[in-house]
């Protein structure tokens, strides 16, 4: 139902204004452009919903569990911490032309797009139009007509929704959110792609490693079969020493095989994500650096104003709550201001007369849903459902992240421990070999004896090479745990 609450008719056309009083027209005018421009100020501070945290029911720690993680995080540049030029500049170009990150850039445009678009009625909108319009009547016996008449118009129209209860900038501030939690969003795939391109560099340079060792490896046991075959001949070495050292030789050129493959294919991944053509062109040259002692984690509070995927939570619980604000207001009568100003002529070169042509009207009305077949109310506990969804996804998401950065900084011990295991065990395995193969030389053992210190020292020196990289993996999980960013510009093309 609406009620209109003020109206004035529009004057005849073509026929100069008349205005019985106009000192107090104008007076009514000012009274009600000073009360707009009142209520325009009233509703128009718009801004983003205050941050939701205070209505987590989790306590965020003091500290981490890990004593080692004293002192602030530093999130920006973390890549730094692997004393790896090419790494920061592999890094650089991914964020520069990676596929995902341009298809993350535009899904936030879109969003940012579209919020705006459903923001845009807290704005009063002003249309204009212009007119020509020609007709020509018959008189009753439909024998005789009437000269022909020719008018011309001009007219804005000026619309406006009097946000009075609040529900017009809930909706808005909700779109606001919206937008907050799609920047979040872009931030984190940044944030991923950076991180994901770090670890396939250091897969890359784990399986080029593997591979390298595994030719490493050919070559020395075809150096042994060498002198096997030669001692069988001179009668010094059995048929068996023969038969088991050429075995050994043929298994290792499979496995060879095996790591070329893995090489080839970790190469093709990282270009991939460089947005290159995946040619295995690219040359993976570099260590796995020695990455010790402890990072630096802040506290934990802080964690939840800096991970991005946190902050998109939070953003969409915040957009969620004004929208069960918006659908409650729903059942409020509404007011609306309609103005419209313009001119009426039959002559074109008089329609820009705005003082005697001009033609005005000027409403403003109340309305009140009385009915919708419960239309309302099912909008308001579907928003009211959606909020309790999102601060339940809001607190399993912050549990996610503490999860993940106590994991993470776990591991980070657990691995330099692994580390210096594994480091012992690479080198003694190696000494065993060579003392295995001297010793068979004397005749002191078997070749059964020397092709195990083989096997021994070879699975040793793979696993220092593969727990070395995990160590890598593990640093850069937890720098994407704790959000860390990449603060670079994009490369511009060429």
């Amino acid at each position: 139902m609406a009620i209109v609450l003020i109206t004035k008719p529009m004057q005849n056309v073509g026929s100069p204004s008349v205005d019985s009083n106009p000192g107090k027209r104008g007076v009514s005018q000012l009274i009600l452009l000073s009360a707009l421009i009142g209520v325009f100020l009233l509703t128009g501070c718009y801004t983003a919903p205050k941050n939701q945290s205070s209505k987590l029911e989790i306590d965020s720690p003091r500290n981490w569990d890990s004593t080692e993680t004293r002192g602030n995080f530093e999130p920006q540049n973390w890549a730094q911490d692997f004393n790896d030029p090419m790494l920061v500049s592999i890094i650089e170009e991914a964020l520069a032309h990676n596929y995902n990150l341009k298809a993350a850039e535009a899904r936030l445009a879109s969003q940012i797009a579209g919020s705006r678009f459903a923001a845009s009625v807290v704005w009063p909108s002003l249309n204009g139009s212009a007119s020509q319009n020609r007709n020509r009547r018959s008189s009753a016996d439909g024998i005789q007509q009437t000269p022909t008449a020719e008018t011309f118009g001009l007219n804005l129209r000026f619309n406006w929704e009097i946000d009075i209860w609040g529900r017009v900038r809930n909706g808005y501030r909700a779109d606001l959110a919206d937008i907050q939690s799609a920047q979040a969003d872009y931030a984190a795939t940044r944030l991923s792609i950076a991180g994901r391109v770090a670890q396939a560099w250091y897969d890359a340079i784990e399986a080029e490693q593997q591979y390298d060792l595994a030719v490493r490896t050919q070559e020395a046991l075809e150096s042994s079969a060498v002198i096997v075959e030669e001692n069988f001949k001179r009668g010094i070495a059995r048929a068996l020493d023969v038969r088991l050292v050429r075995a050994n030789v043929a298994s290792n050129k499979s496995t060879v095989e095996a790591r070329l493959r893995a090489q080839e294919s970790s190469v093709r991944v990282l270009e991939t994500l460089l947005g290159r053509y995946p040619g295995n062109e690219l040359a993976v040259a570099g260590k796995i650096p020695d990455v010790s002692g402890p990072v630096p984690a802040g506290l934990p509070s802080e964690l939840l104003l800096r991970r991005p995927d946190v902050i998109s939570v939070e953003r969409t619980l915040a957009a969620n709550e004004q929208r069960k604000f918006e659908t409650s207001k729903a059942r409020i009568p509404s007011i609306n201001l309609t103005l419209t100003r313009g001119t009426s002529s039959r002559d074109l070169e008089n329609v820009f007369d705005i003082i005697d042509r001009r033609v005005w009207s000027q409403a403003l009305n109340f309305s009140q849903t009385w009915f919708q077949g419960g239309r309302l109310r099912a909008n308001f506990r579907r928003a009211k459902a959606n909020y309790e969804q999102s601060l339940a996804n809001y607190a399993n998401t912050v549990l996610t992240a503490f999860r993940e950065v106590e994991n993470a900084l776990s591991n980070q011990s657990s691995f330099d421990r692994d580390y210096e295991s594994q480091k012992i065990a690479a080198e003694e395995s190696a000494a065993a070999e060579t003392l295995a193969w001297e010793e068979y030389g004397r005749g002191l053992s078997d070749i059964t004896t020397a092709l195990d210190a083989v096997r021994r020292n070879i699975t040793a020196q793979r696993s220092f090479i593969q727990v070395a990289n995990q160590r890598v993996q593990a640093r850069i999980d937890l720098y994407l745990a704790l959000g860390g960013g990449f603060d670079v510009e994009p490369e511009p093309e060429n």
